[in-house]
């Protein structure tokens, strides 16, 4: 199956979970991270009235609710929820590190404001009664996966963050490619894949940055989430990166989402059944669809949180198959005794790594320890790597990753 175009994969995405988002979900233990990106920035431009996407929608019956409302000027958002009955509601989510309590009207709206909060976009949930619910009022969804709910998303705009906005520029295209992998007993798996601008209208061959999910996402996460085909395209236009191939796999071990019903695979081999796939399946699937080449030097690994432990596992043994890799918000303890081979000999591992870097938020409590003795390990053992990157104000969340990628693009395969 291939969709040629981000906007299409989006609307399907919508229309499903519109659907869904018409309801409560159902209980989960969330766990709310926030992201600030920094001291609050000069004021921006309004973009209209409602560019989180909410105006006019239905709030669960009782008339038209404006959720979220942004006022762009003081860099704030407003949210309204319909819950007449509901003793306690509050908005969570990945915003500015706190939990933000709403007050409710006579007419059974509960209403909050939040921020000021630096430009970027944010994803929120409310917890209603003890319930993690969406915010009917607005389409803008952030998938989830497992005991990650899903959330809306809302944007407050500025400057700071055009790097991610869709520009007129020539546009990449998005694909959703179908294989079988032999390594999992022919289970039918997928990848989300970005061309670069051009590719179909040439017979030239690009180096491929193979991008990994963290949990709690899904191999389209970095597309809908990321936004990672914007920033490339952007990044390209202005002569910053280089043309490339961008492929985000599954980092679960299931069927593919929507290749039919879902199935644990239980593959051997316990966490290491990702390596397997990957060496036997995935790049042999991709150099021989695409237009790759397909060596090493041109062949990079990142991913961010689990994908930055899937990338530390795969790519530190594997130094014959990608030359190239990038940690975001993961890290690892006593990493010398873990993968002995990556650092036993360091003048051998230096030279066959062309580019390795690390970066973190500022204010990362899941992993910020382990990024940092991972960093420390390396830089002890004198493994050359890229000068340590961190977002001041961030925690673990797509703020990070998102600049984390304009940021690392336009080094690799230089």
């Amino acid at each position: 199956m291939k969709l040629t175009s981000l906007r299409y994969a989006q609307s399907i995405f919508v229309v499903l979970l519109g659907v869904i988002c018409s309801l409560p979900i159902m209980a989960q233990n969330a766990t709310p991270a926030a992201a600030a990106g920094g001291p609050t920035p000069a004021v921006s431009p309004a973009r209209g009235p409602n560019p989180g996407g909410g105006r006019g929608a239905r709030g669960g019956g009782g008339g038209a609710l404006n959720s979220p409302e942004v006022n762009a000027a003081e860099h704030t958002f407003t949210v309204r929820f319909r819950a007449p009955n509901a003793q306690s509601v509050t908005v969570i989510g990945e915003l500015d590190g706190k939990e933000h309590p709403m007050t409710k009207a006579d007419n059974g709206v509960w209403t909050a404001t939040i921020g000021p909060l630096a430009p970027d976009t944010y994803n929120y949930q409310y917890r209603v009664d003890g319930i993690v619910a969406m915010d009917p009022a607005n389409p803008n969804v952030k998938l989830g996966f497992g005991s990650f709910p899903p959330a809306n998303l809302v944007e407050i705009p500025g400057p700071e963050t055009a790097f991610q906005d869709t520009r007129d520029v020539p546009h990449g295209t998005v694909r959703l490619e179908t294989y079988h992998a032999k390594s999992l007993g022919g289970a039918a798996r997928t990848l989300w894949i970005y061309t670069p601008p051009g590719y179909d209208g040439n017979a030239e061959h690009y180096p491929v940055f193979y991008l990994l999910h963290g949990s709690g996402n899904t191999d389209s996460s970095w597309f809908l989430t990321g936004r990672e085909n914007t920033i490339l395209d952007n990044l390209i236009a202005d002569g910053k990166a280089k043309p490339m191939i961008l492929v985000n796999p599954l980092g679960y071990e299931r069927t593919g989402i929507g290749t039919g019903p879902d199935q644990n695979l239980n593959a051997a081999g316990g966490g290491f059944w990702f390596e397997k796939e990957f060496l036997q399946d995935i790049i042999p699937y991709v150099d021989g669809k695409f237009r790759t080449v397909a060596d090493a030097d041109h062949r990079a690994l990142g991913g961010l949180s689990m994908g930055g432990g899937h990338t530390i596992q795969i790519g530190f043994p594997n130094l014959d198959t990608f030359h190239s890799l990038v940690i975001m918000s993961m890290g690892a303890q006593n990493a010398d005794r873990t993968y002995p081979t990556f650092f036993a000999d360091p003048a051998a591992t230096n030279k066959k790594l062309k580019f390795l870097w690390l970066g973190v938020g500022a204010d990362d409590t899941l992993v910020g320890n382990n990024a940092r003795a991972l960093e420390a390990t390396l830089t002890a053992k004198g493994i050359n790597h890229a000068p340590f990157w961190v977002l001041p104000g961030a925690r673990h969340e797509w703020v990070v990753w998102r600049y984390a990628l304009r940021d690392v693009a336009p080094q690799l395969f230089r």
